[in-house]
């Protein structure tokens, strides 16, 4: 009996034990890198000049242990919290889904302590390629 006992209060133990991943944690935007055309240069995008493509100051992701997630979303009009959920694809690399359909990889970059969400364009019409989101621990 002392030994089912044992075993269970382990189990137990491990599981309170489990690894935080890397995405958990509240993000923000810290820099956005722009690529105008496919073959062309890349440059950092300003705020103030590119500010469609930032989000406000208060905006952020916040990734729980979980699997769940919030994207807290701010601007001159009022806040919203937009539900969403991420998976582990490796080490690395986690996918994200929210409540209004956004579907995306990130990357966590171990150099910068950082995620990176890549966005690349099909449509010739719009004003960049590709651009990277870079979001660091708040």
């Amino acid at each position: 009996m002392m030994a089912v006992l044992a075993a269970g209060l382990m189990a137990l133990s491990l599981t309170g034990c489990a690894k935080k991943e890397k995405i958990v944690g509240t993000w923000k935007i810290n820099w956005i890198l722009v690529q105008e055309e496919e073959f062309g240069d890349s440059h950092y995008a300003d705020r103030e000049t590119e500010a469609s493509l930032f989000e406000s100051e208060q905006s952020y992701y916040k990734f729980n242990q979980d699997g769940t997630a919030i994207h807290h979303i701010e601007d001159g009009g009022g806040a919203m919290d937009v539900k969403g959920t991420w998976t582990k694809i490796d080490d690395v690399t986690f996918n994200y889904q929210d409540e209004q359909g956004s579907s995306f990889e990130i990357w966590y970059v171990v150099s910068e302590d950082s995620l990176h969400v890549e966005w690349y364009s099909e449509n010739k019409d719009d004003p960049y390629y590709n651009i990277c989101y870079c979001y660091t621990h708040q």
